[in-house]
């Protein structure tokens, strides 16, 4: 009887077709990677893929060490146990090196969504409209003159949480082009008087320094919405100002969240117009600033826009200038 040779399933072949299969796979990875379409750089993003060939790299040496321990197992004719076992460990790095390889296409789209989105943000940026009205176009007949300066977040500098240099600036800007100024006043637009004091207050050059030293200190965080200050002006303030004299508001900030119809409709009830001249008691300006915490704000455009909206058809209807600023 011819003995017949038993037939060796896991040989060196069967090995070398495995090796093969493995380095195959591993070189399309590697080929492809970088291949995709380029976009924009992020710091984060690129650690993080950096980090992901790394683990690639353990993970192919580990795969050579396995298989380096299967090749030995076989020629040492070890048990077909602790061959499957070492299978099953080849089997689960090939499962975990399709995951991350899964992961770092997922980076690489990600990346280009990312570049796609900014470059929508961009161009919002780009189309936000603004005027640099020149102080001429402010009403220059004003005798008493009131601020209401929004204080919140979004107007103070982010890391010494005072009010913005170009806030302070351009109120002074503001103040000196009015050279007929007699009665003057500060309040948020929560209604807070900023100098303490709930009457006019004599526009002297020593109280607009100090006027100008508590606005950039002031601790307050008010709402982004002038109507209360408004309110409060009308209500405390202008009933003191005679018929030969004129009250001009100069609302500053940069956003809005109020009710716009409400607010609308309150103006022309405390401040309407003689059925006689056709004139306001008080005339109402804005001067409005971008949203400066982030240019990508969620949010910040759209604040921006109905603050600019708004404040031009107040300035409109109540004889006033809108003058947006581009930076603050």
């Amino acid at each position: 009887m011819i003995k017949r040779r038993n037939i060796e399933v896991f040989s060196l072949s069967f090995l070398d077709c495995l090796c093969c299969g493995f380095g195959a796979i591993l070189l399309i990875f590697l080929l492809s990677i970088g291949s995709g379409r380029e976009g924009v750089e992020s710091p984060v993003e690129s650690q993080t893929l950096e980090s992901m060939q790394q683990q690639l790299a353990q993970l192919e040496a580990t795969i050579a060490n396995k298989m380096t321990i299967l090749e030995a197992a076989l020629e040492s004719k070890q048990s077909s146990e602790e061959r499957g076992r070492i299978l099953s460990l080849v089997q689960e790095l090939e499962s975990q090196l399709a995951d991350l390889k899964q992961e770092y296409d997922s980076k690489v789209a990600n990346l280009s969504t990312e570049q796609e989105a900014a470059a929508k943000e961009k161009r919002l940026i780009e189309s936000f409209q603004y005027e640099d009205l020149p102080p001429i176009g402010l009403p220059s007949d004003a005798t008493h003159v009131t601020f209401i300066i929004d204080t919140s977040g979004s107007m103070r500098n982010q890391y010494t949480k005072r009010m913005h240099a170009g806030v302070i600036n351009q109120i002074s800007q503001i103040l000196d082009s009015l050279p007929q100024v007699d009665r003057i006043q500060f309040l948020d637009t929560s209604g807070n008087y900023i100098m303490q004091q709930r009457t006019w207050l004599p526009d002297t050059p020593s109280l607009r320094s100090s006027a100008l030293r508590r606005i950039l200190n002031y601790p307050i965080l008010s709402v982004s919405n002038p109507e209360p200050g408004v309110r409060k002006v009308f209500r405390d303030l202008a009933r003191s100002v005679k018929s030969n004299e004129h009250l001009s508001i100069y609302v500053v900030g940069d956003d809005f969240r109020g009710n716009t119809q409400n607010f609308l409709i309150q103006l022309d009830r405390l401040n309407p117009r003689n059925p006689t001249t056709g004139k306001r008691p008080a005339s109402i300006n804005a001067i409005g600033f971008p949203t400066i915490a982030s240019p990508f704000q969620i949010g910040g455009l759209q604040g921006n826009t109905r603050f600019a909206n708004l404040m031009r058809e107040i300035a409109d209807a109540h004889e006033g200038v809108l003058i947006l600023q581009p930076s603050i």
